[in-house]
């Protein structure tokens, strides 16, 4: 049975931005500004992912009109290069990809809850963990019960996470002391923080926070219209996010010098910044607004997660009962069940385990884009005939741009993080060994 297209072009951009729009942000100037030393290169790293994700939106802006199907990446790699492919990028984003976004931005949702309340309001070990485990559950159980009703809770959730960033954008702008603008282009000692290695290394931990760009492919089989929604939510939706990117990387590093960020706000730029900038009184409104900003990253996880699962069903490279659409409520109930497993499973293995498989995974989850980009170009010149409702401007310039950015990234990271990347591989080399038992399961 099929999903219906019951999903508009804005609920097709809101997607997009509440799925990039999340922990990611809020916790990676600080880390980028100690890997480089330098203000400057954290706003031309920024701008440079800003970059490959208007690039890679396009190039998948062509495959999503070509295929307008559930599964992003996974459906594109299968129609290009086979099974084996696509089978690998839908295992990460199991386990990996959207479980693990989803479980991080609910656990640091309940940390910022706890800021409000100098003795913190979940505590002890157990406390917040369940508490973001519920948050969790419960947004699963809204996406499970009708598609219209997740839209409408996910497109609330993102109008006030975007009232809330160009609040925080605008006032940051106002109270901001701009005689120290200095800040802006301030470098600190922090080794050879201008190796091309450091900042290839770096590109990688922003391209976690752009993660996300390609969101409305992953429910391509839901949009109306899609051949001209889907290239104009993507483009737009990124778009929309690089300013905001650049502009709040302007207030952090406004907010406090230099040293403060890396320390105090290595993971927590966002309430440095507003605690700094708007004083004792307001800052925790912006925590709690940050809370809300963090619970649509939640929500939008829970819904787009599952569709690739649902996709891999479909094609039995899984179990096929997780192709199951509920009757009902019309949505792929199994697949989210098992979505709202897997993130709750990461919630209770703690903070600073998952922080560490995202670094480590971050590796894996920029090749199966980059693969999807070459089959692009490939399809392109090898089978012109193929229907295509888009079709990427300034072609082979984009692609292009999109391609050797990111291998730079994947060999600087390859080279400055060898043990992460190599862990990342072994993981990818994990699914192809199910990927074969499987095959053989399904034969026999």
């Amino acid at each position: 049975m099929e999903l219906k297209r019951q999903i508009g072009l804005v609920t097709a951009m809101m997607i997009i931005i509440a799925d990039v729009i999340g922990t990611g942000i809020f916790m990676t100037t600080g880390e980028v500004l100690g890997m480089t030393g330098s203000a400057v290169a954290v706003l031309v790293l920024f701008g440079i992912g800003g970059v490959i994700a208007l690039t890679g939106s396009l190039c998948y802006a062509e495959l999503a009109t070509m295929w307008p199907e559930d599964g992003g990446e996974y459906v594109y790699l299968k129609k290009i290069y086979g099974h084996l492919p696509s089978f690998l990028s839908g295992w990460i984003s199991l386990i990996i990809g959207f479980s693990l976004a989803a479980s991080m931005s609910a656990i640091t949702a309940v940390n910022y809850v706890n800021k409000l309340s100098p003795e913190g309001i979940f505590t002890g070990s157990w406390l917040p963990k369940f508490v973001a485990a519920g948050i969790i559950v419960f947004f699963s159980m809204i996406h499970l019960i009708g598609v219209q009703k997740g839209s409408l809770v996910q497109n609330i959730l993102t109008i006030l996470k975007l009232l809330v960033v160009f609040l925080f954008i605008a006032l940051g702008f106002y109270f901001a002391d701009w005689s120290t603008v200095g800040r802006l282009s301030d470098n600190y000692q922090v080794g050879d923080g201008s190796s091309v290695f450091k900042w290839g290394s770096a590109l990688i931990i922003i391209m976690y926070a752009y993660s996300g760009w390609n969101g409305t492919t992953y429910i391509a089989g839901e949009i109306r219209d899609p051949d001209k929604n889907l290239p104009r939510a993507l483009f737009l939706g990124t778009l929309l996010i690089t300013v905001i990117y650049l502009a709040m990387n302007v207030v952090y590093l406004m907010s406090a010098p230099g040293d403060v960020i890396m320390t105090e706000g290595k993971y927590t730029i966002g309430a440095l910044a507003a605690k700094n900038l708007f004083g004792p009184n307001i800052g925790p409104v912006f925590d709690a607004s940050i809370v809300l900003i963090l619970l649509s990253s939640v929500s939008v996880q829970m819904m787009i997660g599952p569709r690739v699962t649902f996709a891999m069903a479909k094609d039995r490279t899984i179990f096929g009962s997780l192709g199951r659409v509920n009757l009902r409520f019309q949505t792929p109930d199994l697949a989210i069940v098992v979505q709202m497993v897997i993130a709750v499973f990461y919630v209770f293995i703690g903070f600073d385990a998952i922080l560490k498989m995202l670094i480590y995974m971050g590796f894996a989850l920029s090749i199966f884009p980059l693969m999807t980009v070459i089959g692009m170009v490939y399809t392109r010149i090898k089978k012109p005939e193929l229907a295509r409702p888009f079709r990427v401007p300034l072609f082979p310039l984009i692609p292009l741009i999109y391609i050797t950015l990111m291998i730079a990234v994947i060999i600087t990271t390859l080279i400055e993080k060898t043990v992460p990347s190599l862990f990342a591989v072994g993981v990818v080399l994990v699914g192809i060994v199910i990927f074969f038992i499987r095959s053989r399961i399904v034969k026999e």
